[in-house]
Formats: structure tokens, sequence, C-alpha cells
């Protein structure tokens, strides 16, 4: 247990060192409690990546998840357009902490378009909301 606490411990002041390095603020890891985005959705820091069980594309900018647990969706959006990401249905990211976190690169391999795109926030929504935005995707 104190091994487990102390790796993350570890992976969270390494985030932060990398955050300010880069000329960021400080990221905490887990749900922002209290935050919420324009909608009134609670925002979180983090997915944690063996919660997420499937992932649907909207549009270039927009992706809706499916996760494991009481809060099944999130609403991923990018801190701008990601040129074929639409077109390409599926992204990659690096991670070293085992969770999708605000601030990650997205990445989009599409010949003759390659991108990357930042997450601005991760944003915890109803299924009325998933349902519509799934009912609204661009393919």
């Amino acid at each position: 247990m104190i091994r487990t606490l102390n790796r993350q411990l570890a992976a969270a002041l390494i985030g932060t060192v990398f955050a300010v390095l880069a000329g960021g603020a400080p990221v905490t890891y887990g749900v922002a409690y209290g935050a919420e985005d324009d909608d009134g959705g609670n925002v979180e820091t983090c997915v944690p990546i063996r919660q997420i069980d499937d992932s649907r594309i909207i549009d270039d900018k927009t992706i809706v998840l499916r996760t494991l647990g009481s809060t099944p969706y999130r609403r991923i959006d990018l801190t701008h357009e990601c040129p074929g990401l639409v077109d390409a249905d599926n992204f990659s990211s690096a991670t070293s902490i085992s969770q999708l976190c605000r601030q990650d690169v997205v990445r989009v391999f599409r010949s003759p378009i390659a991108s990357q795109c930042t997450i601005e926030r991760i944003v915890i929504i109803d299924e009325a909301e998933a349902k519509a935005l799934l009912a609204s995707r661009k393919k």
C-alpha cells in the first residue's frame, strides 16, 4: 500500500515538475472537484486508461469516451481543431502514468495528414448529452 502511494505521489510530482518546466501551471491528477465547464458538467483532470471502454470521435475537436463506473461518459474537448481526426476515426496518446489527462497530446496519423492536438478539458457528461453528441457525428 505504501509503495503504491509513493508511486502515485512520485508520478504527481514528476507531472508537476514537467508542467512547471514547460512554463505551465502545476497539474494535479483526478477530479477537479467543484470545477465546472461552461455547460455545468464536472471537469476532470485525468481518466485512468483502464476505465476507458470505448471512444468515439465526434468532430475534429471533440471525443466522447464511454468509461466503466458510475459516471460512464466523458467529453474530451481539444484546444483547437485537430485536422484529420474525424476522418482518421482513431487517435493515440502517449502516457507514463496510465491516465489520459488534460494537457496530454493527442496524435492523429492519417495519410497525408499527421497532426497533434492538446486536450483542453475532460468533462463528465450524462447519457443524454453523450447520445446527442454521438447522433451529431460528422460521419
